[in-house]
Formats: structure tokens, sequence, C-alpha cells
């Protein structure tokens, strides 16, 4: 039996409805051990990696659905596999976590995904770097490249590049009066690099998340729409949702980005899709398990089949 530790938000303020970091664990459960970190208790002592550790048991039939016990100090180096499962922002304190775990990646433990691969690739700038048809994009923190971008395009999507779930996400027309107001506020000092895209149309017909786990691309997607009088579908700003089967014009790019991405110890994924564009690939903390879920009962148990072998893989 393999022992997983699990890095996350707190457990406490986890929607078991939503939540696919609890499903994930609901499924490895079975087969597995798993340690609940508690948060800011991870921490170096002679090199030595540590921190606060609990059983962790999910059970969905009850009102608190988890319980966590025997809650101790425990060197993280006895674990098999840590499940990186932390929210961005990508912060400084974010990116403190990956140079410990790179420690503890060093002495022989697996990390989901890969400590130093989540600090070296920008899932923002990532999706850029693998879609087969290239957004139109600009990467600055000069406000007048981004007039200029406005001016040529007309209609563009401005992103943070350290967020999640729609957050900081604003749509600019060419010609609206308070356009300089609001880029002067989303680069304002400390100054921020933002991402500019090409606004694409192609968000009417819903922006499609992709689960890939350990190079095998997942037939059944998740496709997101946009509500009314918002142009973000993410289901946190009251996004609609239907399961489908993938694109199949789409596969061989995407089994590509899969094994591009397995290669880097990118071994679980979100790829983020509208149109015939990649716009992000989350390597971070990838959702939309549980809505899956809905259409594809096995999808939790495949996955974390999928983590167990990349375990044996890296034992063997």
């Amino acid at each position: 039996m393999y022992s997983f530790g699990v890095i996350m938000n707190p457990i406490e303020k986890a929607d078991i409805n939503r939540d696919s970091t609890i499903a994930i664990i609901a499924a490895l459960q079975e087969k597995s051990k798993i340690y609940y970190i508690l948060p800011n208790t991870l921490h170096i002592s002679n090199n030595k990696i540590y921190a606060k550790t609990g059983t962790l048991t999910i059970n969905k039939k009850k009102k608190v659905f988890y319980e966590i016990k025997n809650i101790r100090l425990k060197e993280l180096s006895t674990l098999n596999c840590i499940l990186f499962r932390l929210d961005p922002p990508v912060d400084e304190h974010y990116i403190q976590i990956t140079h410990i775990l790179d420690i503890l990646e060093s002495q022989g433990v697996l990390i989901i995904n890969s400590p130093q691969s989540v600090r070296d690739f920008n899932e923002k700038l990532l999706g850029n770097k693998l879609t087969s048809k290239l957004v139109p994009t600009l990467v600055t923190s000069n406000e007048i490249f981004i007039n200029s971008f406005l001016k040529k395009y007309k209609k563009i999507v401005i992103k943070p590049m350290n967020l999640m779930s729609g957050k900081g996400i604003v749509s600019l027309s060419h010609g609206n009066r308070s356009n300089k107001i609001i880029i002067k506020e989303l680069i304002k000092e400390p100054k921020k690099y933002m991402i500019c895209q090409k606004f694409l149309k192609e968000i009417v017909n819903g922006d499609t998340r992709i689960l890939i786990t350990n190079g095998i691309v997942h037939e059944n997607v998740l496709v997101r729409y946009p509500p009314k009088n918002d142009f973000r579908s993410n289901l946190s700003y009251g996004g609609r949702y239907k399961i489908k089967k993938i694109n199949k014009k789409f596969i061989n790019n995407l089994k590509e980005v899969a094994l591009y991405l397995k290669y880097n110890r990118i071994y679980f994924a979100g790829v983020d899709m509208i149109g015939d564009y990649i716009t992000e690939i989350n390597i971070t903390s990838p959702t939309g398990i549980k809505q899956i879920e809905e259409s594809d009962k096995n999808i939790s148990k495949s996955i974390a089949t999928e983590f167990i072998n990349i375990i044996n893989d890296h034992y063997d």
C-alpha cells in the first residue's frame, strides 16, 4: 500500500460536490494511505522536510465528509508521493513551497506535479506554447503596448499571470473612455506583467476543459458556457456546463501535449480550449473531475489508477 501526502487548501473549506482534490483522495484511499498535510506546517530542519500530518479518510455520506486522525510531526521523505494541489496565486509564498518540495523530490519522493515544472511553466503562457493555432497575444507591463494591441484587435482580454478561476480577468473594447483608467490599475506599481489576448468570439460555443493524466487524454470533457452579461465561463462566475466527448480533430495535438507534459513531470493537467485554440494549461490544481463524474463515474478511479502507475514506474 502506497502512502500519499496531500498539500491542498484547508480541507474544511472544500465543497465535496465540486472539489477535485477530494474526488482524487476518495478514489486513492481505496488502495493507499492518505496523509493530510496541515497548512503552514511544512518546514526544513537540517535538510529534512517535516510537516504536521494526520491520516485522512473521506466519507461522502457523512455531513462532515472528512476525518483526520493521529496528527503528529512527520518526516515527509517517508512518503511515496506528495500531491501538490495548492490553488494559486503563484506568489512568493507559493514559489518558496516549490523550493522546499525540490529537496523532497531529490530525496526520492514523487511529487505530482513536479515543483520545478510548476515553478518553470506559467499556466497562461504554457497554453500558447503548446497550441496548434496561436491566439494573438501580448505579454507586457507597458500601457502604451497594451493600447496599441487594443487598437489593432479592437476587443481584447487581459489576464493576470498568476491567478485562477477567472479572477482579475477583464475584457476591453477599443474606444471605451474608461480603458486608460482600467489599464493603469491593472499594471500599477509594483509593475505587473499582464497577458493580453485577442477576444475569441468562439467563447459563445464554450470553453472546453480537457483532463490529462500521466500522458493520457481523457475523452469526456467539461464544456463551460459564460452566463449572461459576462464573457468568463468559469463556474465560479456562474458559468453553465455540459459534459461532452472530445472533438476528435484535436486528438493528435492533445496527445503531443500530453507527452510533453509527462516528459516534464506534469502528470495531471487541465487543458482549456476555446474553439481551435489552447488558451491555458492548468498544472497547479486542475479541476473539473466532479462535473465530469456526472457522465463518467470512473474518472476519479482512472486518475487514481494512473497515479499508482506513476509511482510504480518511479520506484521501478
